[in-house]
């Protein structure tokens, strides 16, 4: 009879990890649509640290699962799990963080010294 082989433990704490870097990408997008910084009239520190903050779990949270999938004579579910979560995870920050540009450009237009000269023929 076969012995049954555990789940590992890396996988479970990736899957913590990226579940505890998606509960701060939520409050990063809540604090973000809040509107009183959706005009983004000034950058927001605290909204630099959840998105930075964020970014940093997810890293980690790719470095356990990628961690737990190459552990041998484990359970690779909870880590194939985990690095799904990262990705998706990365998309939604790479979104919010392009958003937060376009909303910052879009209040702050860039001045532009050579559009006020006269072009030469």
């Amino acid at each position: 009879m076969q012995r049954q082989t555990r789940h590992s433990a890396l996988g479970i704490a990736a899957l913590v990890v990226s579940a505890c870097g998606l509960l701060l990408l939520l409050l990063s997008m809540h604090y973000a649509h809040a509107p009183e910084h959706a005009a983004m009239r000034e950058l927001p520190w605290s909204l630099a640290a959840l998105l930075g903050s964020s970014i940093g779990l997810a890293i980690l949270a790719a470095l356990l699962g990628l961690g737990s999938v190459l552990q041998p004579r484990r359970r690779r579910l909870f880590g194939i799990i985990a690095l799904l979560a990262t990705l998706g995870l990365v998309i939604a920050q790479l979104s919010l963080g392009g958003w937060i540009r376009d909303q910052w450009r879009t209040s702050h237009p860039p001045s532009d010294a050579a559009g006020a000269l006269p072009a030469a023929h």
